[in-house]
């Protein structure tokens, strides 16, 4: 790893690129590897910021510094994101800027500190009273694939995400990151290398119903078929899928994979972003008629709540998602329980 991982950013490599190298060379490689990833994708997240609003990025002038990120504060705030991200993007901006020795306004401007604060607050009210995800639950999966019947590849691909998504209970960030070769068809197994719960880079097998097989078997041979020339792709061509990530951007008529390039960062790179994951739950909430808000983190909760209300013990459903503790599945058990508890028989002898 090095300063070239900060390159969409102009000034961060023309001027800084000595502090920045030396802080990666001496400390920044020691870090547990999830970290590493976390703060080079903060990192790109704010450099295609920068490009989209034209903005140079950080300088030696404080003024410039503190209107730039109070800017992206108020562009993360009105994405779905939730308050916890935005709080980390923040932090590990704070942290380049103690890096490459630059005027800090997240520390030392009160107006910015202050306008931060407020903005989050809000957003954190806005998020708890009207966008809370409801579970991804077995039934509405069902409805899902009942009612979705794909005719375009992004169709296809969107439908094997979320049902990937719910059999793994996978995060977004590690559902992006998953690899041809992470899927292991004839032991069901799903390797999952990246998780916030797995500091050591160990990864985690999650299970993989045979019907997600057979949706992304169906996603890879219609990628891999070139309907204008009607026959198979070449196997060095670009929007082919041989290996590597498995869940790629689509063209904008959604009939054809843009050209694949690992080795790309930023906007090109072939790793879909949050935004990206989080439309994708939407079109098929809509294309299925679903009314709850559901969200990418709804297969995550929906996937525990679903075991739970099958009988799944603690340490299943811990297995089954990765958990470090028994904490969150026994919380998501809990939620399932009410159904079950001593008012819902009361309600259902009175006919309530």
């Amino acid at each position: 790893m090095s300063y070239s991982a900060l390159a969409p950013i102009p000034g961060f490599v023309s001027v800084y690129k000595d502090a920045v190298n030396k802080y990666f060379t001496d400390i920044f490689t020691k870090l547990p590897h999830n970290t590493q990833r976390a703060y080079v994708s903060d990192f790109n997240e704010f450099a295609i910021f920068c490009e989209q609003e034209n903005l140079e990025g950080f300088n030696d002038s404080m003024p410039n510094n503190e209107d730039c990120i109070k800017r992206y504060v108020e562009v993360l705030c009105q994405s779905p994101l939730a308050y916890r991200t935005i709080k980390r993007r923040l932090s590990a901006l704070s942290k380049f800027l103690g890096i490459a020795q630059l005027p800090n306004p997240i520390v030392h401007s009160v107006y910015l500190k202050d306008f931060v604060k407020l903005s989050l607050a809000q957003n954190e009210k806005y998020q708890l009273s009207s966008h809370q995800a409801v579970p991804l639950t077995l039934d509405i999966l069902e409805k899902i694939n009942n009612n979705v019947i794909p005719d375009t590849l992004l169709e296809m691909r969107d439908l094997a995400l979320i049902n990937l998504m719910f059999d793994g209970l996978l995060r977004a960030d590690e559902v992006v990151r998953i690899r041809l070769e992470h899927i292991n068809k004839r032991n069901n197994a799903l390797l999952v290398i990246t998780s916030k719960s797995d500091q050591a880079g160990k990864g985690s097998y999650r299970y993989i119903s045979n019907s997600t097989i057979a949706m992304i078997d169906e996603y890879i041979n219609e990628a891999n078929f070139n309907k204008t020339k009607e026959h198979e792709r070449e196997m060095d061509d670009p929007r082919r899928i041989n290996k590597g990530i498995l869940f790629r951007r689509v063209s904008n008529r959604g009939h054809a994979l843009l050209p694949y390039d690992e080795s790309k960062a930023g906007k090109s790179s072939p790793i879909l972003e949050y935004s990206s994951i989080y439309r994708i739950w939407k079109r098929i909430g809509n294309l299925a008629d679903i009314k709850e808000n559901i969200t990418p983190h709804s297969g995550r909760v929906g996937g525990a709540v679903s075991l739970a209300e099958n009988g799944a013990t603690l340490p299943e459903m811990q297995l089954a998602g990765g958990w470090n503790s028994p904490e969150m599945p026994g919380h998501y058990g809990q939620q399932a329980a009410v159904g079950k508890g001593g008012m819902s028989k009361l309600s259902k002898n009175y006919g309530r």
